[in-house]
């Protein structure tokens, strides 16, 4: 990768974590169950771009912190004494050192000055000490990677398409741009099937190693294939609501590119088809303009299905909607697993099939709280 910072990788040793931690001379102990980020962790260790939290560890499960991710960004660019040789260019590193204290990342919160990351996160430990949200990483990220090297990240055009939660991500202003940067270079891209971003979700310190390790070899870094934009719906007399709003049908195609389908037992659109409801967000209205988001009311009843829109554990229904598929669930359980013949604590999906060990997002569950037993939804 071509650098703009001419500072060299030297002697592979860092301080991060409050502990020092001889890059490329230390077995990690803890990646067990990690066999997809091990190998990410290791050869970024050994180029002085992370470090372990000591003891042979590198803690993959735990949440990476803003000063953590900054400073891999950092090295990845400039080696393991960039912190200090930009802290210096700033000349404040004492008066920093006398908010926090005895930090191990003043030098990394000093230099981040020189990136403007400090209007973002300011100079208090405490800030930079919180994990990082995958929006503040793709910030931290694509900020540091702009300044200080000399690969361009174009945004690709349409790969709007491609996340699925695209309208949560344009609510997050100051860093959409670096979200949209990062994903169309395959950096940091979607979370599920539907290619969301999560924008507010946290990275484990595993992940922090995989987007590293993208970030310096472009080798590693995730195809991005432009999705084709959603077919929109096309009016019938079945789905125009009075307001003329044209709202999804059956046989058209889904917020996930699959074909819309009726759910035979609820006859709910789209619940059943791996769409997850949700396939009347974003529609707005020809009165005002309004988009459906989440918690809106619709403009108007189609199908019998208006009214607010309510979120379960990812899936996303008009009240109505989602009172039809309650419904449906629990007459399944209590038909099939009634209450006081099954044990407390026993959970079911948002089908009515029982699950265990968290092999599906759990919806019901059996509790007793006084001398009877009864399936209770969990969300």
């Amino acid at each position: 990768m071509k650098m703009k910072q001419t500072i060299p990788v030297l002697a592979m040793t860092a301080i991060m974590a409050q502990s020092t931690v001889a890059f490329g001379a230390e077995t990690f102990t803890d990646l067990t169950g990690y066999n997809w980020a091990k190998p990410a962790i290791e050869n970024m260790a050994a180029q002085g771009i992370l470090s372990g939290v000591g003891n042979q560890k590198y803690a993959p499960a735990a949440n990476v912190t803003v000063t953590e991710f900054a400073s891999m960004a950092m090295r990845a660019y400039g080696g393991k004494d960039v912190a200090i040789t930009l802290s210096k260019e700033q000349g404040n590193l004492e008066e920093i050192e006398a908010v926090n204290g005895n930090y191990w990342g003043n030098t990394t919160i000093c230099a981040a000055q020189k990136f403007g990351l400090t209007d973002r996160f300011g100079l208090d430990k405490g800030r930079w000490s919180e994990p990082a949200t995958r929006a503040e990483m793709a910030t931290i990220v694509m900020t540091i990677a702009e300044q200080m090297g000399e690969e361009a990240f174009a945004i690709k055009d349409g790969i709007e398409n491609n996340i699925g939660d695209y309208m949560e991500v344009a609510s997050y202003a100051n860093d959409m741009r670096y979200i949209l940067q990062a994903y169309s270079n395959g950096i940091l891209c979607g979370t599920d099937d539907a290619g969301s971003y999560a924008p507010s979700a946290y990275a484990k310190r595993a992940e922090a190693a995989a987007i590293m390790q993208r970030l310096v070899d472009p080798s590693k870094r995730l195809e991005v294939e432009i999705k084709p934009a959603p077919v929109l719906p096309v009016p019938d007399e079945d789905n125009v609501g009075l307001s003329g709003v044209v709202y999804p049908k059956e046989g058209d195609i889904g917020p996930n590119g699959k074909p819309i389908t009726r759910d035979p037992v609820t006859g709910v659109l789209g619940f059943g088809n791996g769409q997850k409801g949700g396939i009347y967000l974003g529609l707005k209205s020809p009165i005002n303009g309004a988009t459906i988001e989440v918690g809106d009311y619709a403009p108007d009843s189609y199908d019998n299905m208006g009214g607010r829109y309510t979120e379960k554990n990812g899936y996303t229904f008009w009240d109505v909607e989602w009172g039809m598929i309650n419904q449906a669930a629990q007459a399944k359980l209590n038909r099939e697993h009634p209450a006081n013949s099954t044990p407390v604590g026993t959970k079911a999906d948002i089908y009515g099939n029982i699950i265990t060990n968290g092999s599906s997002p759990a919806f019901y569950e059996v509790v007793q709280p006084a001398d009877f037993k009864a399936w209770t939804p969990i969300c």
